[in-house]
């Protein structure tokens, strides 16, 4: 009996201690959000996600409804750019308000804004820095893509007392995220 309690202890704390396979890091120089922020899938919410998608030339580095560790969320996170995801410098794909989004919802009221709507208005390149081999599933196959951006956002925020303001900052962007494609 005392193995056994043993071995779910070991096994217990093994499988919280291990590392987060996904995630998206964001640095910003200024504004509310100056610092570095790492977020990662919450545990049990499937709406929670980290992905690439890849559809007619264009790949698509996209989060929503990831936490970081002191519960802060970002709500949506999107980035675009040309070809399939390789290891290298991809060029960016813009639409109509730059090459991507990133949006910050205040969900339980403890920062000094209420939402914060951002567009990359830079489109600088896109750095693959690894992706796995592709592992089969029953349904779909899937890999892991690694890589990093620099780029200027522009950041529109309401805050708190109603209130509305721009302004334009640099943002460091680091993703492991998943990819998977039917079979």
């Amino acid at each position: 009996m005392k193995k056994l309690f043993l071995f779910i202890c070991i096994l217990t704390a093994f499988c919280f201690t291990t590392e987060k396979k996904h995630f998206i890091t964001v640095t910003f120089s200024d504004g509310p959000l100056k610092g570095t922020h790492t977020f990662y899938p919450e545990k049990g919410n499937y709406a929670s996600q980290a992905n690439i998608e890849f559809f007619e030339g264009t790949c698509n580095v996209n989060a929503s409804k990831l936490m970081t560790t002191d519960g802060f969320q970002i709500h949506y996170i999107n980035r675009y750019f040309l070809g399939e995801a390789t290891n290298g410098k991809h060029q960016p794909k813009s639409s109509t308000s730059g090459c991507g989004s990133i949006n910050f919802i205040d969900l339980n009221n403890s920062k000094s804004y209420k939402r914060i709507d951002g567009d990359f208005t830079g489109c600088t390149t896109t750095n693959i820095t690894k992706v796995s081999d592709w592992k089969e599933g029953i349904v779909k196959k899937r890999r892991t893509v690694s890589g990093n951006f620099e780029d200027t956002a522009t950041l529109r925020i309401r805050m708190d007392d109603g209130s509305k303001k721009t302004i334009t900052t640099n943002v460091k962007v680091e993703f492991t995220v998943n990819q998977s494609r039917r079979k």
